[in-house]
């Protein structure tokens, strides 16, 4: 068996990167009770709610920052599981905060929670990291799943109980509860020792050097830019959640089934990627479930409109069914993305490299939800009158079929020669700025 296949079933990195997956899916526990939160203690509308949620999620989007960080300058000899340790602490005195402080302010649970979202996209970065440096090519696909497996299984234990919980405890002892998993993580990390590989830094000149030659090829920064408008497609989940709760009156039990539903989608789409799928083409599987997607996301406007209500079909049994299929599509849709991302990364900066990759993809989808806020407002689509709703998602559909025509210029077949090619690039460009200092 040749070296890059004998690839053992467990191992300490994998070990982490389980547990940091695990934990950013599990503590969406309490992702529902933020949004009431918002919702009935500050009394904010949907379009605000939507800016205040995208302000949470705006380290996501500065994520190349965190990778050469973490790449780049090591805590005591480690540029991975020292980050996790302490980011682990720090999201448990964020949530520690958010429990009794946060819950009296929107302010001061907008800047804890932006604290928070820092410190799970550092741990998130490490972990993705790690999952990058054990993929070859051709296991690229598996440990992808793997890892959003951990992610998608944490999140379905979260969506699980998010709702029940919020209708017997208060928010503030749901947060207390949420804090136990960065705590959790970061002292089960403090047992585990980086193999060489991991503790190895790169000097942030050649990070920056080796991520910018490799980034300026048309062949990488085209398929890139790409994705980002396939992401920013304008987003109408704040608006839907006042429109459950205020309209068909969910409570937040069934909000949390909802979201139960929504991860179990997603953890069939991944085993159904990682297990039939993993070896069709890109363009094949991403313009199938693309188009499919669209067609399902239209779905929502019998619902708006409540045309459900005369076909004689329930509200509830509608909203669970929509949703599954829903987000069973939308993670097939997603998959393909994250592998040709996983796979363009190069040696030694693949924290800085994925990291600008994912921040990429969660600057699409943070403009398109800025995106969706305005057209609200100006719509004039609020929680007194959703009349107008349904033009909105069809309007939002058009977003995710724009760019297929292009979809050419993303090729996953050529990826192995590229990567061959620019790590010799890039030596000669070290080769000559050596020759250069020696002259001088």
């Amino acid at each position: 068996m040749s070296p890059k296949n004998n690839i053992p079933l467990f191992n300490l990195t994998q070990i982490i990167v389980g547990i940091v997956a695990f934990s950013q899916g599990v503590q969406h526990l309490a992702d529902l009770s933020i949004q009431y939160l918002y919702k009935d203690d500050f009394h904010v509308s949907p379009s605000r709610m939507g800016v205040y949620i995208g302000l949470s999620q705006l380290p996501w989007i500065i994520k190349p920052v965190w990778g050469i960080i973490c790449d780049s300058f090591p805590i005591l000899g480690s540029r991975r599981k020292a980050y996790i340790v302490f980011c682990g602490f720090l999201s448990f005195i964020g949530w520690q905060l958010m429990a009794y402080t946060g819950v009296d302010n929107a302010y001061v649970a907008v800047a804890l929670l932006i604290m928070i979202s820092s410190s799970v996209c550092i741990c998130n970065v490490v972990g993705e990291a790690l999952m990058v440096e054990q993929c070859a090519n051709d296991h690229a696909a598996n440990n992808v799943s793997v890892f959003f497996g951990f992610k998608a299984a944490g999140g379905l234990i979260s969506a699980y109980f998010s709702g029940m919980l919020l209708m017997y405890l208060t928010k503030r002892q749901i947060f207390l509860i949420n804090s136990i998993f960065p705590l959790t993580m970061a002292l089960l990390s403090l047992k585990l020792k980086e193999t060489e590989q991991t503790q190895q830094s790169q000097n942030i000149k050649e990070v920056l050097s080796t991520f910018w030659t490799f980034f300026s090829n048309p062949k990488i920064y085209q398929p890139v830019l790409l994705i980002l408008a396939f992401m920013m497609v304008p987003s109408s989940s704040s608006i839907m959640f006042y429109f459950y709760t205020e309209v068909l009156h969910f409570t937040p039990k069934f909000m949390g089934y909802l979201k139960f539903i929504s991860c179990l989608g997603t953890l069939l789409a991944i085993l159904l990627y990682r297990n039939f799928l993993k070896d069709i083409a890109f363009q094949k599987i991403f313009i199938t479930t693309t188009i499919s997607f669209f067609f399902c996301y239209l779905s929502t406007i019998p619902l708006v409109t409540r045309m459900n209500v005369q076909w004689g079909i329930d509200d509830r049994f509608f909203c669970l069914g929509d949703s599954v299929i829903l987000q069973f599509i939308g993670e097939l849709n997603l998959l393909p993305i994250l592998v040709y991302a996983c796979k363009i990364c190069p040696k030694n900066i693949e924290a800085t490299m994925y990291a600008m990759l994912m921040a990429t993809m969660n600057f699409g989808t943070f403009a398109g939800g800025q995106l969706g806020n305005f057209i609200l407002y100006e719509m004039g689509i609020n929680q007194q009158d959703y009349s107008k709703l349904y033009i909105f998602i069809a309007l939002s559909s058009i977003f995710f079929i724009l760019p297929l025509p292009w979809i050419h210029l993303i090729n996953d077949k050529a990826i192995p020669i590229e990567k061959e090619q620019e790590p010799t690039q890039i030596q000669d460009v070290e080769e000559q700025q050596k020759l250069i200092a020696e002259e001088e």
